[in-house]
């Protein structure tokens, strides 16, 4: 763990909304944030987010001066993975995010000590929103890192099932999708008890999507309605702060297909009263805690920290394999009732790409 507290720093973000939500990913892990503005986010905050406190801004040179080690945090060449990394000793160490679209300025990456990235498994969705991004970041970084991405020579059969469920908000559910997509996943299940996915009125639905009108790298999402029971062998169910369960980097999370990762909304779900035996024949709890107690809750945020901490488990290819690549078909679907695929929808990667 770092001594001193990691600062959150936003480098040229252009969405008060992001800023707002890097703010709450800071304070999860009571964690100072700074933007430096590049592009009017201070007056875009001022119009936007009312009944807050001024935009904290830092200064290119106070961050030469005041801060070390500095982490740019982006998928830059030559980055190193987030997973197993050791920041190690500094008077006030920072970690810079950059903006939605273009990354880091140039200016930010030549005086960082460190290049840090999450690896992607996606080709055509290669980062996640930049406070999804900002969350997973204060996660590794604080706590040292943590363990090292695996390495597997078949990593997609260690790939679980992943259910998102009771999800509040259409936008935060929307930017979980899109991590989805961007670690590996080619299908999630949704629980959408609350009504922000499927069925809505043509504003939401777009909003949800940030539809875009290319056709590559499709996510099938299908619905998981309540009272259907399911045969998965285990569900891990993700509670959070003083929540039972064994830690979340302690958690074998890679079981695959048979296994179901299930993230509730935190807000909506009694994790007690839930009936849970109706997923799965066993259950297991996993708990995700954070150092902060005073924080407004996001979904992106605590779905993406799991989900990067699965992807780690699951890992990357040993041995890219060469030639000819090979179809396999469902790996559980012979035991496990799914609703037929026209229940459900296929989401592509370029409309989740603006969350």
């Amino acid at each position: 763990m770092t001594q001193t507290p990691l600062t959150l720093v936003g480098d040229g973000i252009e969405n008060p909304l992001n800023a707002r939500t890097m703010l709450h990913a800071a304070a999860m892990f009571n964690s100072p944030c700074r933007f430096r503005d590049r592009c009017n986010l201070a007056a875009a905050w001022t119009e936007t987010v009312s009944g807050h406190s001024p935009l904290p801004l830092v200064f290119r040179d106070e961050l030469v001066n005041h801060y070390s080690p500095i982490v740019a945090f982006d998928n830059l060449d030559g980055a190193e993975s987030v997973y197993g990394f050791r920041l190690g000793s500094g008077t006030a160490p920072a970690v810079v995010l950059g903006n939605e679209r273009r990354g880091l300025a140039d200016d930010i990456e030549r005086i960082a000590h460190h290049r840090v990235q999450i690896p992607m498994v996606s080709r055509k969705l290669n980062c996640l929103n930049v406070a999804a991004a900002a969350a997973v970041a204060l996660y590794y970084l604080s706590r040292g890192g943590g363990g090292k991405l695996a390495s597997r020579s078949q990593p997609n059969k260690r790939r679980p099932e992943l259910l998102l469920m009771g999800a509040t908000d259409h936008v935060e559910l929307g930017s979980t999708v899109r991590s989805a997509g961007a670690f590996g996943w080619g299908r999630t299940f949704i629980d959408d008890r609350r009504g922000v996915w499927f069925g809505r009125d043509r504003r939401t639905v777009a909003e949800g999507r940030a539809a875009a009108r290319q056709r590559r790298n499709p996510i099938r999402i299908v619905p998981m309605p309540q009272g259907r029971k399911y045969a998965f062998s285990e569900a891990c169910v993700v509670t959070l702060g003083s929540g039972g369960g064994v830690p979340l980097h302690q958690a074998d999370l890679a079981r695959g297909a048979s296994q179901v990762v299930v993230v509730p909304d935190h807000t909506a779900i009694d994790i007690d009263r839930e009936d849970w035996n109706r997923i799965a024949r066993e259950v297991r709890l996993v708990r995700l805690s954070v150092p902060g107690k005073d924080f407004s809750y996001h979904y992106r945020l605590i779905a993406t920290i799991v989900l990067a901490e699965v992807a780690r488990q699951v890992g990357r290819q040993a041995r890219p394999d060469r030639g000819r690549a090979v179809r396999h078909g469902p790996l559980y679907d012979h035991s496990l009732k799914l609703l037929s695929d026209d229940q459900g929808e296929t989401v592509f990667m370029e409309d989740l790409d603006s969350y």
